[in-house]
């Protein structure tokens, strides 16, 4: 017996809806979305204040380990590590790729950063970059030598301790809501440009 797909719900584009929606509090992503967009997504955005005033921006690797965001970084030729130290207020936006907008999700944490110098947590945590962005790296020799590349004496450990969450889904806002997080989508629409 094969199983026939319903076929997807057609948005509604309700523009007074859409400009009074509460982003915070109207569309929540599902629990079940949220945690897979939160631990296996690739990257994420990770803002901060520079010593000068302005808000940065910067994509960065991330691994969630005991239910912890934990991001690494070089403390002397990235100034984020001391812009933290000054000033620990950030925020990280975790999104998938959904190219078709019903598929959009994404998380948004308001917080404090921790940095880290100890020496255990950031074997843990490299150990968790190199597990989770070099899976294709074998054999002991050659992860040993991967992970003696990561755990360089000028790295910290970005801990984000979060005051505040927010998610949303696109979908839901349109009233098309589809479950599931979508990665990949807009290599595909890039890929017919190439």
């Amino acid at each position: 017996m094969s199983e026939t797909k319903e076929p997807a719900k057609s948005p509604v584009f309700d523009p007074t809806k859409l400009e009074q929606l509460n982003v915070a509090t109207d569309y929540p992503m599902e629990k079940d979305d949220f945690e897979k967009l939160f631990k296996y997504n690739c990257y994420c955005e990770m803002a901060h204040v520079n010593k000068k005033g302005f808000p940065i921006v910067t994509p960065m690797f991330y691994v969630i380990v005991d239910n912890i965001l934990y991001m690494s970084s070089i403390k002397k030729h990235r100034h984020k590590v001391m812009d933290l130290e000054e000033n620990p207020k950030m925020s990280v936006s975790i999104h998938n790729d959904g190219a078709n907008l019903r598929r959009q999700k994404a998380i948004l944490i308001i917080g404090n950063a921790e940095v880290s110098y100890d020496d255990a947590l950031m074997r843990k945590i490299h150990w968790a970059i190199l597990d989770k962005y070099w899976s294709d790296v074998k054999g002991e020799e050659q992860r040993n030598t991967a992970f003696n590349a990561i755990h360089t004496p000028l790295r910290a450990i970005i801990k984000v301790v979060p005051i505040k969450t927010i998610t949303w889904d696109f979908g839901k806002m349109v009233q098309a809501y589809e479950p599931g997080v979508w990665f990949n989508e807009a290599y595909e629409v890039v890929k017919a440009h190439l």
